[in-house]
């Protein structure tokens, strides 16, 4: 018998499992760690110091520090 791959497909965020089964934590883990590359992403293109970046359940909200 061929072992055969599962794969999972939730908010762009690809899952790789060998039963198919996937928890929540693997799912939160994996979504913190894609708002982390966002926001490093974010930092390289806004200066924290200028601009205040926060993350909302809508997207990025990025304003101008005075």
């Amino acid at each position: 018998m061929i072992r055969q791959r599962t794969f999972f497909l939730i908010d762009d965020l690809l899952f790789e499992v060998e039963k198919p089964e996937i928890t929540l934590r693997k799912i939160r883990v994996a979504q913190v760690k894609f708002e982390n590359e966002e926001y490093k992403k974010l930092r390289r293109k806004y200066n924290e110091d200028i601009f205040h970046l926060e993350k909302f359940p809508d997207g990025w909200h990025i304003e101008k520090r005075e």
